[in-house]
């Protein structure tokens, strides 16, 4: 006998395995989704990464652009394709957008935007255009050696000192904080805030602090724009001295006298530019800096017609500085910035004894210092004989400079040929005196700060320069005028603009993805 198969198994089979063929299919359809949703969402983050620092490129982008001499204008505004640029084929088709807008004066938000692929992203940042340079903040600044020798001297403010900081062990009173790219000499010598010891550690000293760029005033242009555009001028009572800037093609021999009384001060309105030598003594007022393409000789003593309610807040409570600084912007405040030398008193020791300071200040001033900048620190090319501009062009002038001589101090041409010098004066010593008793104003010079003054001598204000060599009588204090201080312009609403020096074009005070 024969068996005879039931087709209905025959049927069933074929359903079974048609459904099995139909899981397969959606499970191999489910993996290919969720393979091809993986592909995707890891080309997303790629592109997303990338679009991020695209986004960042292009605010660098900008930065250097004015690092190069542009403006943060919105002539910076622009779209940046990346065709052919990378060979990374999904780079091609990126987009980067760049827009600029003013925040505050001189302060600006970037937005770079890059697009790439289904992913965009956004980077701003915050930047200050030629921001305050951070010297300001200090009422004694030395680019190399800050020396404090003798126990009659007080500083009410912070000091710093590229270099070293000495003070000889005789106890000078430093009321703030004391900043060093090098060492503290005497440290347990210093009297006042700055002497202060808290577990067996001077908290005030910050021995090899970063060095703080000093503003380079060889190239004198800027300047001199921002007082053409600003109408700023010089004038004694009715008369003005200086429109803007003095020691041009008409004729004007660059080099001036400026006398002032309390009857007529020299009025400082905005950024001058005097081409040559400046003498300046008496009364000033006003709000302003006067720049000097060579050296401002303080001849006698500078004093404020109109000077902040006290010399100092009260405390150094913030708050109360804060206050002080919005009561007193209205008061003179003047700069005087010369792109040689500062000279005080009557280096000819006509009127009140010998100058002196030649003595200290002849052995300064070299520029063989080095890599670093700064003498003293024995390091690579420093005191090789050879100099090394790339390094050691302190002052940017493209001449070696070897130690301070008298052709450094005197004027450039006599004194009877100045612009505006009074009737009688025959001479420097006519002018000038070394019984100086009150400097009041704000001083930077790319070299040196020297001379002699009288006797218990005050400056209201700050000194900053590259080498230093006061010499003084009895008692010197120098009281720092916070209104300069670089935190008043990071602030919208700052106060006071004097255009004083700027020693970087750009500075980034903010910066997120948004």
């Amino acid at each position: 006998m024969r068996h005879k198969k039931d087709s209905n198994s025959k049927g069933y089979a074929l359903v079974l395995t048609l459904a099995f063929s139909a899981i397969f299919i959606i499970m191999v359809a489910g993996v290919m989704s969720l393979v091809n949703a993986e592909i995707n969402m890891g080309r997303y983050h790629a592109d997303s990464a990338k679009a991020f620092f695209l986004a960042e490129a292009g605010i660098e982008r900008v930065i250097a652009t004015i690092r190069d001499g542009g403006t943060p204008s919105a002539s910076l505004d622009f779209t940046l394709s990346q065709t052919g640029l990378s060979d990374d084929a999904t780079l091609d088709a990126v987009v980067i957008t760049i827009t600029s807008s003013t925040i505050a004066p001189n302060t600006y938000q970037l937005t770079s935007t890059a697009a790439l692929g289904s992913s965009t992203r956004v980077v701003k940042a915050n930047i200050m255009y030629n921001p305050p340079s951070k010297v300001f903040d200090y009422a004694y600044f030395i680019n190399n050696w800050g020396w404090l020798y003798g126990d009659t001297i007080t500083i009410n403010g912070d000091i710093r000192s590229n270099g070293r900081c000495d003070n000889g062990g005789y106890n000078p009173v430093v009321e703030g904080e004391i900043y060093a790219a090098q060492g503290i000499g005497g440290q347990e010598n210093y009297r006042g805030k700055a002497g202060t010891v808290v577990d067996e550690e001077y908290i005030y000293q910050h021995p090899n602090s970063p060095v703080v760029s000093m503003p380079n005033l060889q190239d004198l242009s800027y300047y001199e724009t921002a007082a053409v555009s600003a109408e700023s001028t010089i004038s004694i009572g009715d008369t003005v001295i200086v429109s803007a800037v003095f020691g041009d093609d008409a004729g004007e021999c660059g080099n001036i006298v400026l006398v002032g009384t309390t009857t007529n001060p020299v009025h400082v309105d905005g950024p001058v530019v005097v081409r040559g030598d400046v003498v300046i003594t008496g009364t000033i007022t006003g709000q302003g800096t006067v720049y000097s393409g060579r050296n401002v000789y303080v001849a006698g003593g500078i004093t404020y017609s109109n000077p902040p309610d006290s010399p100092r807040p009260s405390s150094d409570d913030q708050g109360v500085i804060d206050q002080w600084v919005a009561d007193n912007e209205n008061k003179d405040i003047v700069g005087f910035a010369a792109s040689e030398n500062v000279v005080l008193g009557d280096y000819t020791g006509t009127t009140g004894g010998p100058w002196y300071a030649d003595n200290w200040l002849f052995s300064m001033g070299s520029e063989d210092v080095g890599e670093d900048g700064i003498p003293d620190t024995s390091d690579t090319g420093e005191g090789d004989g050879v100099f090394q501009s790339a390094y050691e062009d302190l002052d940017g002038d493209g001449i070696f400079d070897n130690n301070y001589t008298w052709t450094d101090i005197q004027t450039q041409v006599d004194i009877t040929s100045f612009y505006n010098v009074p009737g009688g004066v025959t001479g420097f010593g006519d002018l000038a005196t070394n019984y100086i008793s009150s400097v009041d104003g704000i001083y930077y010079t790319n070299h040196a700060f020297a001379g002699r003054v009288g006797y218990d001598v005050v400056v209201n204000g700050s000194i900053i320069s590259k080498d230093e060599a006061i010499i003084y009588r009895n008692y010197i204090t120098m009281n720092y005028d916070e209104r300069t201080n670089s935190k008043y312009k990071s602030d919208p609403n700052w106060l006071i603009d004097l255009q004083l020096p700027f020693s970087e074009r750009v500075r980034v005070i903010g910066w997120w993805e948004g």
